[in-house]
């Protein structure tokens, strides 16, 4: 056997000892941190179960967005007649009460 060989057996053989010795902690961490990973894991599919439900709500809140934005024009379109008619008979009232007061003077 070589150095190379034997150097490299007793690294190896060192390295099995330390971890048979140390075999306990590292199941133990081995356990904790499985069970971490797993829930992880189940948090990371109830985070893409939110983002879904998020992005469908933002699709509603998109289409009433929309028709909000439409229900605004028509509202403002409609209402415009009627307030030019509501001035003009608040203009013609007021020219009425005013040539009232100048007679009266």
């Amino acid at each position: 056997m070589g150095l190379k060989t034997k150097l490299a057996t007793a690294v190896a053989a060192y390295i099995s000892y330390k971890a048979f010795n140390r075999r306990h902690d590292i199941k133990q961490t081995y356990t904790i941190e499985k069970a971490r990973f797993d829930s992880m894991s189940k948090d990371k599919d109830n985070i893409q179960k939110q983002v879904a439900i998020i992005k469908s709500e933002l699709a509603k809140v998109n289409a009433i967005s929309q028709e909000i934005g439409y229900n605004t024009r028509v509202f403002q379109q409609d209402l415009e007649p009627r307030l030019k008619i509501i001035k003009d008979h608040t203009d013609h009232l007021q020219n009425h009460l005013n040539t009232k007061k100048t007679e009266k003077n």
